[in-house]
């Protein structure tokens, strides 16, 4: 049996001591009697000169290990090499200049890659690897500048992350085949998501939601790419339209006398009117209950016993019964960049009939206005819908015989029907009747139940919308295309404002919505990477830059840990 053999970490080189002293184990090596050059491949035996390499190396049994090469500088005989003198190599150790071996090299990435810097600092450094966090995360970002995937992406998935949440976004690109991150772009446009596509012509499908810009830059940069609308994002859009519509239940629609549909002047009244009504009908809705929180509070009764009988919490009660008055809820000051700084004198002037947004920028702006032109005709644009200002088109939504609820109902506006939950006598609110309008009976709780029933009983329209639910999450479980058709013309004929705008939106988008219904794939992969992305992004506590936040989301090489 052999009792003892040659090791060496590398070939042609030699161990010649080991030892230990307070702090770490040593390992002295010496190098071979020749080397091969890098460039021309010609094996050298002419030396130059000696050099001491320190290497950093995996720990034993917690202690750290340094590696101490005796090196040699060769020079290279082949007289048509380029390069004349060079240091002898180690592929089996080390890379060329590192200061650590390979192997260290790749749990440091390893580390870095799954854990960010300072606590692989602190973990290694308990495992007797002492690396520096700034160390890590520049090994991090090497590694994921040379060890780029170079597998070829088929089906991509595109979409949009918050660097900062309404202000800054950027783009992420994701294999659905593989399951993982391809790229992280730092912005999102039309202009660099196009540039990305043109360098990867073998993609055949992109999966995205129905940002506008995405379906551009995918039209420019990969136009033999099948574009697919994901079903979810669709769904989402489908319960937006269905909250609009009962925050701001718009006239039928109308046909003129060659049948041409007509819209009505409720239909032309624009989301900023409708978000005006909602915030005016909940201000209305606080001032009923605590009118009847007065007058049973005046009665005698306690605070728990109102509180049980108005489905309110005993806490609100507590409060709004030591008022007089109910306050106002606390609104952001405005500042100069806003329009809404300048609303009365826009209001008066637009009331006189100045209605032209440059006319009307130009005098706000030698008030002190610091805000964009866009900022003001985006502002203005509800009340060009309307007529006049929004602050004139519903004042004060109390009572239907009030003469604020005749005007509005003069300009077309109409104030939702209330809805009530049965089970606790509380308002169902538009965002709770919109979810319960997509959600299937067989996922919903026993009071779901009662409440949706209880909504199709008191309006034909939640009940109509409820069914093209129901019918769209059956067209994205296996439909047809002429089913999709079919369902297209009854949503836009239904007579619900909100059912025929999502219903235009959807043809104007046609063909990823009918690939959303034959083809598998979605961005549901996608989505769960932004995710991960925002975990990541927390971590490092806001101060990741584009190139960290790459490495750490694209897969770590398995050949990472063995690369010479």
């Amino acid at each position: 049996m052999k009792k003892s053999a040659h090791w060496a970490p590398a070939p042609n080189l030699t161990i010649l001591t080991v030892e230990r002293d307070e702090t770490n184990w040593a390992v002295s090596l010496s190098g071979g009697d020749h080397a091969i050059c890098p460039v021309c491949r010609v094996r050298s035996h002419s030396r130059h000169s000696s050099y001491r390499r320190t290497l950093r190396d995996l720990p034993a049994q917690g202690t750290p290990v340094e590696v101490r090469a005796q090196m040699t500088r060769w020079r290279c005989r082949n007289d048509r090499c380029e390069r004349r003198i060079f240091a002898e190599r180690i592929p089996g150790l080390a890379a060329p200049f590192a200061r650590r071996t390979t192997r260290l090299a790749g749990i440091v990435r390893l580390f870095g890659h799954s854990a960010g810097g300072r606590p692989s600092e602190r973990l290694m450094a308990r495992l007797g690897m002492l690396v520096g966090h700034c160390t890590i995360l520049r090994e991090v970002k090497r590694s994921a500048q040379t060890d780029a995937n170079p597998a070829l992406v088929r089906v991509a998935g595109i979409d949009d992350w918050a660097w900062k949440k309404g202000m800054n976004y950027g783009t992420v690109i994701v294999d659905l085949e593989r399951r993982q991150v391809v790229d992280v772009l730092p912005n999102r446009s039309a202009a660099s998501t196009a540039e990305w596509l043109k360098r990867h012509p073998e993609i055949e499908v992109i999966s995205r939601d129905r940002a506008g810009l995405y379906a551009e830059g995918a039209r420019v940069g990969a136009p033999q790419a099948r574009q697919v609308a994901d079903r979810f994002h669709l769904l989402r859009n489908f319960r937006e339209a269905v909250e609009r519509q009962l925050i701001y239940p718009g006239g039928p629609v109308r046909r003129s006398s060659d049948g041409a549909p007509e819209k009505s002047h409720s239909q032309r009244v624009s989301q900023g009117a409708h978000r005006h009504f909602a915030q005016r009908a909940a201000r209305a809705a606080q001032l009923a209950r605590f009118a009847e929180i007065k007058v049973l509070y005046e009665a005698g009764e306690s605070i728990i016993a109102i509180a049980r009988a108005l489905g309110l919490g005993r806490r609100r009660v507590e409060r709004w019964s030591r008022f007089i008055v109910l306050p106002e809820r606390n609104a952001i000051e405005l500042k100069a960049c806003t329009p809404a700084h300048f609303e009365a004198l826009l209001s008066r002037r637009f009331t006189e009939g100045t209605k032209s947004v440059r006319l009307l920028f130009g005098e706000i702006k030698q008030q002190g206005y610091t805000g964009s032109y866009s900022h003001l005709a985006r502002f203005i644009a509800p009340w060009k819908d309307a007529g006049r200002p929004l602050d004139f088109i519903v004042e004060a939504p109390l009572d239907p015989a009030s003469p604020a609820s005749s005007s509005s109902s003069a300009c077309g506006v109409r104030p939702p029907a209330p809805r009530i939950d049965p089970t606790t006598g509380r308002h169902i609110s538009p965002l709770t009747a919109a979810a319960l309008c997509v959600k299937p009976r067989g996922q919903m709780t026993s009071r779901q139940l009662t409440v949706v029933d209880a909504l199709k009983a008191g309006s034909e329209e939640f009940t109509t919308m409820r069914q093209l639910a129901m019918r769209l999450r059956g067209l994205f479980r296996g439909g047809s295309l002429e089913k999709l058709d079919e369902w297209l013309r009854d949503a836009f004929s239904c007579g619900i404002y909100s059912m025929r705008r999502f219903a235009k939106t959807l043809r104007q988008d046609k063909s990823a919505v009918q690939n959303a219904v034959t083809d598998p794939w979605s961005n549901g992969q996608t989505e769960g990477q932004i995710n991960r992305l925002k975990t990541l992004k927390r971590s490092m506590y806001g101060r990741a830059s584009i190139e960290l936040l790459r490495a750490r989301m694209l897969p770590l090489q398995e050949y990472d840990l063995h690369r010479e």
